[in-house]
């Protein structure tokens, strides 16, 4: 069965012989940024996913192994997988599949589904190739720098079923974790056990928002805030005629915010959603900083989520130029809060934008920015940042502490 020319989807022998439901929810893979051009040097890969069948519902616990699969296939070759889900009266529905950027899945095949008890496992092979790169931006070349601080949690006492201690710290830990596994422009500085307090709507004494200020004391591009809105759990449902409770679904539902490190303001926001069977004893205290509890559906579920979140994160940082700031100067020396973590080497040439800081009507500070003639080449590089000198020391005179460095 083809699909709109980019992608094939067909069924091995050893695939029970029913129609398949799903098959127009994969349909749905078949986005723009898969339909390109193959490239010559293409790459076969084979992924597995598995997924529990709650309440004999098997087309969502399909979905949600080709889901597990597609995650699989996107941290082993690059191919970004996301799944857009829409939550109904507080449950979630699992509506649509795509994959976006990184490269290119010509065909996608499902070569066999197998049910078990109450699992379903799917595999799906992908022939991937390299994307070409967009024309409309230029791919960053170097990693931002984000802060990620502790997760908000908006309800705290949906943490009393399981009594999940730290549960904010655990997840802001594994976010960090995905983050620095699997991005391709950013690297996470990790504060886990520090919250920003978000009752002053991210506004200091001194008029500067605390993105801004938070950027600059800790060398930061971003700031990265975690939201978790939801973890409820739904009642048990009891099946086989009564006699037997199926495993609670438990929600997870939560939202990132990212703020630029020199401005303050919210560059992206998004919200993700899954839903897992909850598998723990009904009074059982389960820790979030134990394996068993990351090896249980909820925990795989989240584990999924968080890595989906990092794609779109990724999608976010790849056309927006990474701006470093000039943290000291002397004399014909500069130094910018860009280091070797960030992608910069030795040789490397910048060029610098002069950067004010004027009230707006609130009294907010706002940045504005003029293009200079001075560009730097960097002679020197640490981890977290870089010695520069100018080329050209008559076009330095007005160049400061905060100005700003953009990669040439």
């Amino acid at each position: 069965m083809t699909l709109g020319h980019c992608m094939l989807i067909r069924h091995s022998p050893v695939i029970r012989t029913k129609t398949f439901n799903h098959l127009a929810v994969i349909a749905m893979l078949c986005v723009s940024a898969l339909c390109v051009t193959p490239s010559v040097l293409a790459e076969q890969i084979e992924v597995t996913g598995k997924a529990k069948i709650v309440n004999g519902d098997i087309d969502k616990a399909r979905e949600d192994a080709i889901s597990q699969a597609l995650n699989y296939a996107s941290l082993k070759a690059g191919v970004n997988f996301s799944s857009e889900q829409q939550v109904n009266q507080g449950r979630l529905t699992q509506d649509t599949f795509q994959i976006q950027r990184m490269g290119s899945a010509n065909n996608v095949e499902l070569m066999s589904e197998m049910i078990s008890q109450h699992t379903i496992t799917v595999v799906l092979q992908l022939e991937l190739s390299e994307q070409e790169p967009n024309a409309q931006c230029k791919s960053q070349s170097l990693k931002a720098a984000i802060m990620l601080p502790q997760a908000y949690l908006q309800e705290r006492e949906q943490l009393r079923y399981g009594q999940l201690a730290h549960f904010e710290e655990r997840i802001t830990e594994q976010l960090g974790k995905a983050i620095n596994a699997q991005s391709r422009y950013s690297f996470a500085r990790l504060h886990a056990d520090e919250k920003i307090d978000n009752t002053n709507q991210l506004v200091n004494f001194k008029g500067y928002r605390i993105p801004s200020w938070l950027g600059e004391i800790t060398d930061s591009q971003y700031l990265l805030q975690p939201e978790i809105i939801d973890i409820s759990t739904e009642p048990a449902q009891s099946s086989y005629m009564g006699f037997v409770e199926d495993d609670p679904l438990r929600q997870f539902i939560f939202k990132l915010t990212l703020y630029h490190g020199i401005s303050g303001e919210v560059v992206w926001s998004e919200s993700f959603a899954t839903s897992a069977p909850w598998e723990f004893e009904r009074q059982e205290i389960v820790s979030p900083a134990n394996q068993r509890f990351w090896r249980s559906s909820y925990g795989q579920a989240i584990s999924d989520i968080l890595q989906q979140s990092v794609m779109s994160l990724d999608k976010q940082l790849n056309c927006r130029p990474l701006l470093g700031q000039i943290v000291a100067r002397q004399g014909d020396r500069i130094i910018i809060n860009l280091g070797r973590k960030n992608g910069v080497k030795m040789g490397d040439k910048f060029q610098i934008v002069l950067q004010k800081n004027i009230p707006d009507r609130f009294n907010s500070m706002r940045a504005i920015a003029t293009k200079s003639r001075a560009n730097v080449v960097i002679e020197q590089v640490t981890e977290d940042s870089s010695t520069a000198i100018f080329d050209g020391i008559d076009s330095a005179d007005n160049i400061q502490v905060n100005d700003i460095a953009i990669k040439n």
